[in-house]
């Protein structure tokens, strides 16, 4: 085995597979992060790869980690995109990755391949072929064959491979932190996750500063406050406004959120900023 593919089971990373198939058969193995966080239907897409693997001698490995909830509950707030925050990446795909290599290239010499291309966002529109000890791989060269693919070509190696392209990206993490509208929208029916989510917000009460401890920041949301109302801005129009303050979010009675909400005390201009997806540098979406 020379490379190791980093897969997360979307579009990028199954057209990733079947091109490595393609072009370096023999050669590869595949690795795919369980983040704890997937969406219920997902661990069966996962199955179906590691069939696929199975099938043609392709060393599969799959790393665990203590979960979302978990580490949610552990750093006693959510994750946010784009900054200091943004810890669940290094934690439930960075970290066991390299727990894993440590093991199976104890000297480094192999090659991680991910299926990001430019085409997916303004932060890879820049992104080369090759990236020489990265460090986020424990000093390993990082091969990126897609990297100039247009979506077309991407849905070509999808089709050879023989799955349905999605309308979506990757469940590996459902919600993902990155989550837009239409992530929320899509979650509308999802009783079970939108209840897991809001016993995870309310048992966890409030900052030093009063403010739920949500898992979206209201001024990202039109102002919903907690997972239910987030999900109806996703459901909402274009300027969808929360119409009230839910009851169980407030502290001691009083609304403490706004639009200068700031998450967890980080008051500085990148906390409010966010990623249009999470880019670990693992895997393509």
């Amino acid at each position: 085995m020379k490379y190791l593919v980093a897969t997360s089971m979307g579009n990028d990373s199954i057209a990733l597979a079947q091109y490595m198939q393609e072009n370096y058969r023999g050669e590869f193995g595949a690795v795919y992060n369980d983040t704890g966080w997937s969406r219920k239907d997902w661990p069966k897409r996962v199955k179906a790869f590691s069939d696929w693997c199975f099938e043609r001698g392709i060393p599969f490995y799959i790393t665990k980690s203590e979960g979302m909830e978990s580490l949610v509950r552990r750093k006693k707030g959510w994750p946010m995109p784009a900054s200091k925050m943004q810890f669940c990446t290094s934690i439930l795909k960075e970290g066991p990755t390299l727990e894993l290599l440590d093991k199976i290239d104890p000297d480094g010499d192999l090659i991680i391949v991910t299926g990001r291309r430019r085409e997916e966002s303004q932060n890879r529109s820049k992104l080369s072929a090759w990236q020489y000890d990265s460090i986020k791989h424990g000093g390993r060269d990082v091969y990126n064959p897609l990297v100039s693919y247009v979506e077309s070509q991407r849905n070509d190696l999808l089709n050879a491979f023989g799955w349905d392209v999605l309308p979506h990206q990757s469940m590996e993490c459902y919600p993902c932190v990155c989550a837009n509208k239409k992530d929320m929208e899509a979650m509308e029916g999802d009783f079970d996750r939108i209840e897991q989510i809001e016993q995870i917000e309310l048992s966890m009460g409030h900052t030093r500063n009063e403010k739920p401890r949500t898992m979206f920041r209201p001024y990202r949301a039109g102002g919903g406050v907690g997972i239910r109302q987030v999900v109806e801005w996703g459901c909402g129009g274009r300027g969808w406004k929360s119409p009230y303050y839910p009851e169980a979010y407030k502290f001691n009675g009083k609304t403490t959120t706004g639009e200068s909400d700031i998450a967890y005390d980080d008051n500085t201009k990148a906390g409010r900023e966010f990623a249009r997806q999470c880019d670990g540098g693992y895997c393509g979406s």
